[in-house]
């Protein structure tokens, strides 16, 4: 009779696992059930989310090879603050290209101001956007490794198949 017991429970754990919820290579059942998680629906939020996070680190790689490199990055920003920065999201919009707009005028200072230098115009501007790219750059990088750090502290991701 414990055999039988034993055999059926195995059979019943074994049909239950086949019946398991996978979403992107994990196992949303046992996820669910692995920790105080309030329904399905927030864990799948948090794998898009992740899968989100990786697409745009690729477009981040992307816009620094594209001749409009400024236009990419602004979307791309703007895309990161809407998806993962949206609590306070046109006042953020408004810093992001205020902050743009003075890291543009602070470096035109540097490339296009000095009384040593005489300002020749397309060169002084292509050397102030080059600077305004790489801080605009890695303010997105910066943006996109904040959220990493936290969504990578989530157990169940390691098991993200993208």
């Amino acid at each position: 009779m414990k055999k039988i017991v034993f055999i059926l429970g195995i059979f019943l754990t074994l049909s239950l696992n086949a019946e398991a919820e996978v979403y992107h290579g994990i196992d949303i059942d046992r996820v669910y059930n692995s920790n105080d998680w309030s329904n399905k629906k927030k864990i799948k939020e948090i794998i898009n989310d992740y899968n989100l996070l990786l697409q745009y680190q690729k477009k981040l790689s992307l816009c620094s090879k594209e001749t409009e490199r400024l236009t990419c990055m602004n979307a791309l920003t703007e895309d990161i603050i809407k998806s993962f920065y949206n609590y306070n999201f046109v006042q953020n919009i408004n810093d992001y290209h205020n902050y743009v707009k003075s890291t543009t005028s602070a470096y035109g200072i540097i490339y296009c101001l000095n009384k040593y230098k005489i300002p020749s115009g397309t060169i002084c501007n292509q050397e102030t956007m080059g600077k305004t790219w790489e801080i605009i750059e890695q303010y997105d990088k910066d943006l996109l490794q904040s959220v990493e750090k936290t969504l990578i502290s989530y157990e169940f991701l390691q098991d993200y198949k993208d």
